[in-house]
């Protein structure tokens, strides 16, 4: 017994001493970069098994041994990092994001995979750099951000859709714009009946998205099959991590337009619009308006048309979980004043994604966004908004907007039908009305609420094997209001009218998704998705326009019982797609890969025997690196990823209308009797557009891919491109033509990036990116080979897509004045001004021209001639050659700085507004008119014909494209530079607060172009021609982002 107690002591003795030498660690792990605990890290004690995490807040506490010299801190996205423990009760940690992990994930239809495994062309963009930039839509920002994708802003209207072109144009006549993927479910981007389209990006908070991708070619396109024609582009939104965060993201802005036009002060006014009279043999009209101050009206219209611009916007999210429940929420508040009067944007949104696992291996999920958005916009030259530049830049300048005389307190002529004409003697040509007026009074007013989401089902059925199944939705309801006020302006002749259109749209999607993984002894990889996939959708519109109206106040709706005359109309659309797809990928030791899609889909907008098509895709790709060869060269060990790769599929275009095949009726009259007569003939045998894809590419790592290269040629064939096609009048077709699948047209081209951390880590950091694209489109069949001509356009085999097309300037007859053009023939003709007519030139004899009243003699020979339709010759490609962007970010401790430029070329753009602003009616002028021919003594620069009133479309051949006007639209524009600080993390770390970012910035600080005009990317037209278009703003951001 004595012995057993003494065993027993020894024992308890040992234990208790080895007790004593173990001891706990504790500590917090937080992020670097914002100072935010970091839940679920892993800790273990290195060499050791078993471990621990930090919980929500970041702590951790684990015990040790004397013998444990570390601990390890590992987490998904974050580098890993091994702290030694010698002497050491408290380890606070900091794990710096691995950003070359981040980026390893890509989203791709249907599903994710390893960067590196990816064989199609797909661009990313993080959600990061979208954010803080004071746009109404995220899209805006991807201008510049990814090789082959171009974003066009038409104007710095707010509420105007920039247009998204992915490798160029593919249509002629149908949608030319790319399919929009949120959280998995196609969503609609454009017209849904009414007065305003809807647009998929601007209805997404960009607080909220973590990443956009681009699908370019066809091995990453092919799986959307008959949608996949221009482009996809996927945009996934936050999901919630274990723990909790909350961030406010905030900015205020103050912009401006970036330009004014340069226009006639009164006094030039004056005398240019005298001797415009004087020229044409008729009395002055034009004299200087005494301003009641012993002075003169002197206005600068711009100044009633545009203003300052104030801005903000706000965005408070949250997010968290466990390990079985995770979440994200959001709110977010945006309010938009335009530089245009009148125009401004008001948008709220709301976001909850929710991700339960009900079981292990049962998870369900739900993805939700709703937006409301109210905009007013500027109602100015018959509902065009770009009626306000129209209007301001030809306002007399020696008139005032205002006048105490009239009722309504502005200057309006004593008829109401125009401006005011002060002290001229006539008023101003066109009967154009007091534009501030028109802006105050008028309303065009929007609101759109949409709903954007999802629900998921997902059960993991055995290791590798899933089942997913999806309902979506998109739906939305736009309620339009326009209203014109009686008294002056587009209302007046009608006594004033209002409009009021309702549009609901809703659109469901069923996805049920089958995918299995499976690696076999670690050499063969292979990944199978099987899927089937059902959408409907329903559009409509109601519309109820009325005039005469009785009271000026009654003017917020329709239902206001005021009005005489009522009118409606209305329209709706069905439609729906059944889809059947499955993909294979296969790679062999992450060496050689392959995959393959084929994609089957019914449409019920075409015909039925056209309804069905199929739509494969195939893509191959070379790992150099992974082969023993190259990893065994000497002097190679610099290049850590070296990829070959190329991809061919067939793909569609189904925006082409809801029933384009069916033949259709409409109201008629038949002598005076009301009736119902056929207004389209439609097309049994139309089917969709159709395009295939070719694509190469290389892919090269340098210095463990501290440097990532781009390399890659494309190739797209579009066939059965949808045309008018004429038919003979005695048939009776409604407009003498018939829509069929007769056209086509070839786009190419070459992409090129680079993306370089040239200092990874340290004090200073700097990170930068650059691409570039070159692009060129060629039609390569139209009906019977004949050109689609239009004003400023031409569309013709051989050429590119809407080419500008139009009429040769040789400059001044210095001896008269006349203008002067090339024809055909490459002779020169003059346009006589004094009697509209066209005369051969002679240099030797400028100012001869034959007398009609007598005889052809050697003494009167007849030298008239004329320019013609068959004098037009093509003026220059509409369509950018090459474009791209180049972006730095660079960090100097706690500082921040970005620095981002955008370029485009290779085009040329019809300056409609230039040539309008040299018209010779009453109205003001640009300062280019100071040059004009005066005399033989004083030609003035030899491009600006003579003053003649009222002559102005015979001297600059209004509605038509003229040489002259034709200008090359390369720029270079800083459209972004931002400096930011974050306060330390050692200041913070006291606190609930985790970060605080304060920073300024500047959009659109500076373009430089040769274009005269305000601004080279404004299109108005969509085809290369500058009208009256609002330039983009300048813009000053003030934000701040708050962790907590």
């Amino acid at each position: 017994m004595k012995k057993l107690l003494q065993s027993l002591f020894v024992l308890l003795f040992i234990a208790s001493s080895v007790m004593a030498q173990d001891r706990t660690v504790s500590g917090t792990v937080t992020g670097k970069e914002d100072g935010l605990p970091l839940p679920g890290v892993s800790v273990r004690i290195k060499g050791a098994s078993g471990g621990t995490t930090s919980g929500a807040d970041g702590k951790y506490s684990i015990r040790v041994t004397t013998s444990a010299s570390a601990l390890e801190f590992s987490s998904v996205g974050y580098i890993s990092q091994s702290i030694s423990i010698t002497g050491k009760n408290t380890i606070n940690v900091s794990l710096a994001s691995d950003a070359q992990s981040l980026t390893d994930v890509v989203v791709v239809g249907y599903g994710t995979a390893a960067k590196k495994d990816v064989i199609g062309s797909i661009a990313k963009v993080s959600g990061e750099s979208l954010q803080n930039i004071p746009a109404p839509s995220f899209d805006r920002a991807l201008a510049g951000k990814a090789t082959g994708v171009q974003v066009i802003t038409p104007s710095g209207l707010l509420g105007q859709a920039p247009q998204i072109r992915i490798r160029g144009i593919n249509s002629i006549t149908s949608g030319a714009s790319p399919l929009y993927v949120v959280d998995g479910i196609p969503v609609i981007s454009g017209d849904v009946g009414g007065f305003t389209s809807v647009n998929a990006l601007a209805d997404i908070n960009s607080n909220d998205i973590e990443s956009v991708e681009v699908l370019k070619d066809g091995a990453a396109t092919a799986i959307y099959g008959s949608r996949a024609a221009n482009g996809v582009v996927l945009i996934t939104t936050k999901r919630g991590k274990s723990g909790v965060q909350f961030n406010y993201d905030g900015w205020t802005a103050i912009a401006n337009i970036s330009s004014r036009f340069d226009l006639l002060n009164a006094d030039q006014f004056v005398t240019i619009a005298n001797e415009r009279f004087t020229n044409a043999g008729q009395t002055p009209q034009a004299k200087a308006t005494p301003d009641g101050s012993g002075g003169f009206i002197d206005t600068d219209w711009q100044d009633a048309v545009f203003q300052q611009s104030v801005q903000q916007s706000h965005s408070v999210s949250a997010s968290g979980g466990t390990d079985k429940t995770k979440y994200f929420m959001s709110l977010g508040f945006t309010d938009q004043k335009g530089a245009i009067v009148s125009n401004s944007l008001r948008k709220y949104s709301f976001r909850a994604n929710l991700d339960q696992k009900i079981t292990n291996f049962l998870t369900f999920g739900i993805t939700s966004g709703v937006t409301y958005q109210k905009n007013l916009g500027p109602l100015a030259g018959s509902n065009n908004l770009s009626g306000n530049i129209f209007a301001a830049t030809r306002m007399l300048p020696n008139v005032p907007v205002y006048s105490d005389t009239d009722i309504t307190g502005y200057n309006i002529s004593a008829d109401r039908r125009s401006l005011g004409p002060g002290a001229n003697l006539s008023p101003i040509s066109d009967n154009i009305p007091n534009i501030r007026f028109v802006l105050d009074n008028n309303v065009r007013q929007s609101q759109t609420i949409r709903l954007i989401g999802s629900t998921y089902l997902e059960a993991k059925i055995f290791d590798g094997l899933k089942f997913k199944t999806q309902l979506g939705i998109d739906g939305s309801y736009i309620e339009d209001f326009v209203y014109t006020d009686p008294r002056h302006g587009d209302g007046f002749s009608g006594n004033g009218s209002m409009s009021q259109a309702y549009s609901p749209f809703f659109r469901w999607n069923w996805q049920n998704i089958l995918s299995y993984t499976k690696s076999i002894n670690g050499e063969h990889n292979i990944d199978v998705t099987l899927v089937s996939e059902l959408q409907k959708q329903r559009s409509s519109f109601f519309q109820a326009n009325v005039s005469n109206l009785l009271n000026i106040y009654f003017n917020q709706n329709i239902t206001s019982g005021t009005f005489i005359t009522p009118t409606v109309s209305g329209g709706l659309t069905l439609n729906g797609i059944e889809s059947y797809l499955g993909r294979f990928n296969y790679n062999y030791k992450n060496k050689y890969y392959i995959t393959g899609s084929i994609r089957r889909d019914a449409l019920s907008s075409l015909p039925l025997n056209n309804r069905v098509g199929y739509f494969p895709g195939v893509g191959v790709q070379y790992r150099i690196t992974e082969e023993d060869f190259f990893k065994n060269a000497s002097g190679l060990s610099f290049i850590s990823d070296l990829r070959l790769k190329a991809s061919f599929a067939e793909v569609g275009n189904t925006d082409i209308g809801s029933f384009p095949y069916f033949g259709t009726y409409g109201a008629a009259l038949y002598g005076n009797q009301g009736g119902i007569g056929f207004n389209n003939t439609g097309n049994p045998l139309l089917k969709w557009e159709s395009q295939k894809k070719y694509d190469v590419g290389l892919d090269i790592g340098l210095l463990e891919n501290r440097i990532n290269l781009g390399l890659g040629y494309w190739k797209q064939d579009t066939k059965d491109l949808i045309l008018a096609a004429p038919t003979a009048p005695v048939l009776g077709v409604p407009g003498n033509s018939i829509s069929r699948n007769v056209g086509s047209m070839s786009n190419k081209g070459w992409e090129f990036s680079v993306n370089a951390s040239v200092l990874p880590a340290g004090k200073v950091t700097w990170n930068t990116t650059l691409n570039f694209s070159i692009q060129k489109n060629v039609v390569t069949g139209l009906v019977d080979g004949n050109d689609i001509v239009g004003d400023y356009n031409l569309t013709r085999v051989g050429e590119s897509i809407r080419t500008l097309y139009g009429y040769q300037y040789a400059g001044v007859n210095a001896a008269n004045g006349n203008p002067l053009y090339v024809k055909a023939d490459g002779s020169l003709v003059q346009g006589r001004i004094s009697n509209t007519t066209y005369y051969k030139y002679d240099p030797a004899n400028p100012n001869y021209f034959f007398n009609a009243a007598q005889p052809v003699s050697a003494t009167n020979p007849d030298n008239r001639s004329s320019l013609t339709a068959a004098d037009k010759v093509i003026l220059g490609n509409s369509l950018p050659k090459w474009f791209g962007g180049f972006n730095n970010t660079i960090t100097y401790g706690d500082f921040d700085l970005n620095v981002f430029l955008r370029f485009q070329g290779g085009n040329y753009i019809m300056n409609r507004t230039r040539q309008d602003l040299l018209s010779n009616n009453f109205v003001n002028n640009s300062t280019e008119v100071l040059g004009r021919w005066q005399s033989p003594e004083n030609p003035g620069d030899g491009q600006m014909p003579r003053l003649w009133a009222a002559r102005g479309s015979f001297i600059n051949l209004d509605n038509n494209s003229l040489s002259r006007f034709v200008e090359k639209g390369d720029f270079l524009r800083m459209d972004n530079l931002a400096l930011g600080y974050s306060l330390p993390s050692s200041i913070l770390s006291k606190g609930s607060i985790k970060k605080v970012r304060v920073y300024a910035s500047a959009q659109n600080l500076f373009v430089i172009t040769g274009y005269k005009g305000l601004d080279p990317e404004t299109n108005t037209t969509g085809a290369g021609v500058d009208f009256n278009g609002n330039p983009q703003l300048r813009t000053f951001t003030f934000g701040l982002n708050l962790g907590f």
